[in-house]
């Protein structure tokens, strides 16, 4: 893969992290969300929110996936997820930022098309040799089309959509 290409990856896993972590932004994010994360992570908050109380019995969690999932989104529901979802990324990544985080001078290659970039807290690096703890953030992204779109929040698994969603390792 090009040099070119490579920092293709890097530029949207930045901008996807300052939208979420930064600026808040989740329908920003949304646009450089691939379609199977989006439906895994409206799948896995339906499926957390107890779906019956939403929208009925579980007859109706298909329609309101595709409704949260679609980009942009114009469902109702849609300012109560994106708060929510919002929210947990917050908590689960507190401190991490586009703006502060470094990235990591290499980014992974697992297959044609998948690149793994990784985020690095300020100041560090990663390596083999002794020391303290090093807090990374790792994504994976999927090139498609003529753009990059993450794929994977936890730079390990793509999961595919279902109920309940399910991982899929990165090849490795």
């Amino acid at each position: 893969m090009s040099d070119t290409e490579k920092h293709g990856a890097r530029e949207s896993a930045v901008a996807w992290v300052a939208a979420v972590m930064d600026d808040r932004d989740l329908r920003a994010a949304w646009q450089l969300t691939e379609a199977d994360l989006r439906l895994v992570l409206v799948q896995h908050w339906i499926l957390s929110h107890h779906g019956e109380a939403l929208v009925g019995s579980p007859d109706g969690w298909e329609d309101l996936a595709a409704g949260l999932a679609a980009s942009p989104s114009d469902h109702p529901g849609w300012d109560i997820f994106a708060a929510e979802r919002l929210k947990r990324w917050r908590l689960h990544w507190l401190g991490f930022s586009a703006r502060t985080w470094d990235l990591r001078d290499e980014d992974e290659s697992p297959a044609p098309g998948i690149e793994v970039v990784t985020f690095i807290e300020p100041g560090r690096k990663l390596s083999r040799q002794p020391g303290g703890p090093v807090t990374y953030r790792r994504f994976a992204l999927r090139r498609s089309d003529s753009s990059w779109r993450v794929a994977g929040v936890d730079g390990t698994n793509l999961f595919r959509p279902g109920w309940p969603p399910t991982p899929a390792p990165l090849p490795r």
